[in-house]
């Protein structure tokens, strides 16, 4: 090899040796902001827990309270409903009159015109049965008193598929079932019923009629594909149309008054 040449890499080497090298640390800060935003996307991704049908007790009293003090009707009663809710929910089916009612929910301070209203709403709101003899109140699910366990959801099933009136939405089982999934998942594993998400995400559970099932051997399955064959068998033709010949219209019977000559002098 050329002198020269060895030369020239021996100091390309020591040239290349004395350049310092600083190497690229990690930002912490930056590492801890990056796994914080993927834990936040993470979180939204996350479905929120669906929270209980049954509000705590406590909770329930809390909102009664604050919508007293507040001078809002409307939040009393909706947590008077609540409550009333839960101790259906609980198995609780006596009913309660008005005082019994605010003294539960601490509602005892209720100025006189707010507790008139809150008894004449609860009279007539539709989730409530009213008893008129004994003026008290008791909490009435959209499928009535008649289900109460699986087995009587099985039979109310069973009637509207009989009557031809569908199904039952989820929203009304849990409204009248303490453990409507619980229930729902036996009856699914026998078989009894189904559920099918509607458009809006609404859940309908249906009554499995099973005779309506369709049990075909090998027999009948092939004598119907036999049947389709025969069906759209090749080489039939349809038969072509017929078609009408054009007729030459002559109007022969016009030609003695319609053709003379009135011509001057006939």
């Amino acid at each position: 090899m050329d002198p020269a040449l060895i030369r020239e890499r021996e100091a390309f080497k020591k040239h290349a040796l004395a350049i310092p090298v600083i190497e690229k640390r990690s930002d912490s800060k930056s590492s801890s902001a990056k796994v914080s935003k993927s834990k936040k996307k993470k979180s939204k991704l996350q479905k929120p827990k669906p929270q209980p049908l049954v509000e705590d007790v406590a909770e329930i009293k809390k909102a009664a309270n604050l919508g007293r003090r507040a001078n809002n009707p409307y939040r009393v009663l909706k947590s008077v409903v609540d409550m009333l809710r839960q101790r259906y929910m609980t198995k609780n089916y006596e009913p309660m009159s008005a005082e019994e009612i605010l003294t539960l929910l601490d509602l005892t301070e209720l100025v006189t015109e707010t507790r008139l209203w809150l008894i004449q709403a609860l009279r007539e709101n539709a989730k409530i049965h009213h008893y008129p003899e004994t003026d008290k109140f008791l909490f009435k699910p959209t499928l009535g008193y008649s289900v109460k366990n699986r087995h009587q959801l099985l039979h109310k099933l069973k009637e509207l598929d009989k009557d031809g009136l569908g199904g039952v939405s989820m929203t009304d089982i849990r409204e009248a079932l303490p453990n409507a999934e619980k229930s729902l998942k036996k009856l699914e594993e026998s078989k009894d019923v189904m559920k099918i998400t509607r458009y809006d995400k609404e859940e309908i559970v249906f009554y499995c009629n099973k005779e309506y099932e369709l049990e075909v051997d090998e027999v009948g399955l092939s004598a119907m594909q036999g049947e389709e064959r025969k069906r759209k068998a090749p080489g039939q033709k349809k038969p072509p149309k017929k078609k009408h010949r054009p007729h030459k219209i002559l109007n022969t019977h016009l030609d003695n008054d319609l053709l003379k000559d009135y011509s001057e002098g006939t």
